[in-house]
C-alpha cells in the first residue's frame, strides 16, 4: 500500500481521525476512522485492470487498431471473491476493535474503473434492471434479484464504492438492510458527508425508484424471482435485464 490511500485521502479530507489497525498474525482489516464520535472499521481493495487486457489493448493501439471490449455488469465470482476475503478480514479485526460500524472500501482504478465499480455494485446487490413491457417504462435498479454478497455477509454494514481517476474520484456509499447496524451507519457522520452517493434500497423502493427482492424466493431461478416480483408490485409484464459495458479506443496523432 503507498504512503496515504485513497480511503485514507478522502476520509482526511472530511474530517475523520484515521489510523492503520496494528497487523498480527490474524488476517486483519486496514483502517480505523472515527468522526465525530462514530467509530467505523474499514478494509480497504483496490482493483487494478487484468495486465493481460492492457497488453492486449495497447498491442491493439499501437497497430493502429481500434481496441473494443465489451464486459457484463452483472454479478461477477472475481469481485465476489475479493468481497469474502475483505468480509473475513473485517470480521477478524472487529472482534477484538471497538467499532460502530464495519464497511468494504472498493476502489476502481485504471482504464476500465467503471466497469470494476457497477461489478462490485452488482455482486454486492445482487442486482439486474427491471421494466414493465406494457408501460415502455424506463430500466429501474432491482436489489437482490441474484444471490448476493450483502445477504451472504450480513456482518458488513455498508461498502464505500470508489473511481479514482487523476486525483479526482467519485464516491458512493452502498448501504446493507440485512445488517442490524444499516441504519446507524445510514445516520452516521460518515452518511451525512455525502451530498450524493448514499445507496439505499430501502429508501429507493419506498420512493418507487428501484425495486427489492425481499421474499423467501430462489435467486437462483429467474422466472421464480420475476414471478415474485410481478406478484409484489402487480406488475404483470416485468422482466429483467442484465447490462454490459461496451467501450472502444484508437491512438490519435498529435496535430503540432
Amino acid at each position: 500500500m503507498s504512503t496515504i490511500s485513497i480511503a485514507e485521502a478522502i476520509l482526511e479530507h472530511w474530517g475523520a481521525t484515521v489510523e492503520s489497525v496494528p497487523t498480527s498474525q490474524k488476517e486483519e482489516s486496514d483502517w480505523l476512522a472515527v468522526l465525530d464520535g462514530f467509530r467505523l472499521l474499514i478494509e480497504e481493495k483496490t482493483k487494478l485492470e487484468n495486465p493481460e487486457s492492457a497488453a492486449a489493448r495497447m498491442a491493439s493501439i499501437q497497430s493502429g487498431q481500434v481496441y473494443g471490449s465489451t464486459t457484463p455488469l452483472s454479478p461477477n465470482n472475481r469481485v465476489s471473491g475479493i468481497i469474502g476475503k475483505a468480509a473475513k478480514q473485517l470480521r477478524s479485526t472487529g472482534a477484538d476493535v471497538q467499532h460502530d460500524a464495519r464497511v468494504i472500501w472498493f476502489t476502481s482504478v485504471g482504464f476500465d474503473r467503471e466497469t470494476k465499480d457497477h461489478q462490485a455494485y452488482s455482486t454486492l446487490y445482487g442486482a439486474t434492471k427491471t421494466f414493465d413491457v406494457d408501460r415502455r417504462s424506463p430500466l429501474q435498479d432491482c436489489f437482490f434479484f441474484y444471490n448476493s454478497e450483502f445477504f451472504r455477509h450480513q456482518d458488513i454494514d455498508g461498502a464505500y464504492l470508489v473511481v479514482a481517476d487523476q486525483g479526482t474520484a467519485t464516491v458512493r456509499l452502498c448501504l446493507n438492510p440485512f445488517s442490524t447496524r444499516w441504519t446507524s451507519l445510514r445516520d452516521s457522520p460518515f452518511a451525512k458527508r455525502l451530498v450524493t452517493g448514499l445507496v439505499d434500497p430501502v429508501a429507493q423502493e419506498a420512493a418507487a425508484e428501484a425495486m427489492l427482492v425481499d421474499g423467501p424466493v430462489d435467486r437462483r431461478d429467474s422466472g421464480a424471482v420475476l414471478s415474485y416480483l410481478r406478484a409484489k408490485y402487480g406488475i404483470q409484464k416485468l422482466m429483467n435485464m442484465d447490462m454490459n459495458m461496451a467501450s472502444a479506443v484508437v491512438a490519435v496523432p498529435h496535430e503540432h
